[in-house]
């Protein structure tokens, strides 16, 4: 994958069912799910500095969603990981207590513009309209990337 947009086409990982209750748990079982791509050349260290960096300031862009990210040199490449939590969602910091879609992002430490690019798709992404909601709702994988592919092309 050579373009940010690609990737969020295309994540390494979508997890449909998580039902973590910390942001810490959140996190780390999206994050188990990121262990077996090859260009994640340290797990423990990803995850590591993905915690870190979530505790330093809030990772959410909007009242349900997050991006937990970090940039690390425990990646080759930009990764990224999607989740959707069932339920009232889960608590990510005070201001948001009902998180449902969870973007995280693991990108090189030198990356800042793809970084930079990634972000700004996914933001565009969730403004696109019916995305959000269709997210929200797909029943499987499949769907759920679908409407990633529909959102990316609009």
């Amino acid at each position: 994958m050579d373009q940010p947009t690609e990737l969020i086409a295309q994540p390494d990982a979508v997890v449909l069912d998580l039902t973590a209750t910390s942001r810490e748990a959140t996190i780390v079982a999206l994050h188990e799910r990121l262990v077996s791509v090859p260009e994640v050349t340290d797990a423990a260290g990803l995850l590591h500095d993905l915690l870190e960096r979530a505790q330093l300031s809030t990772v959410c862009i909007a009242e349900d969603v997050a991006m937990p990210h970090a940039r690390s040199n425990a990646v080759s490449r930009l990764v990224l990981a999607m989740g959707r939590v069932g339920g009232d969602g889960v608590a990510f910091d005070g201001a948001h207590p009902s998180v449902r879609l969870v973007f995280l992002i693991g990108a090189p430490a030198g990356s800042v513009m793809d970084y930079l690019q990634l972000v700004a798709g996914l933001v565009r992404l969730l403004k696109t309209e019916g995305v959000r909601e269709g997210l929200l709702t797909a029943k499987t994988e499949e769907e759920f990337r679908g409407w990633l592919a529909r959102g990316v092309a609009a």
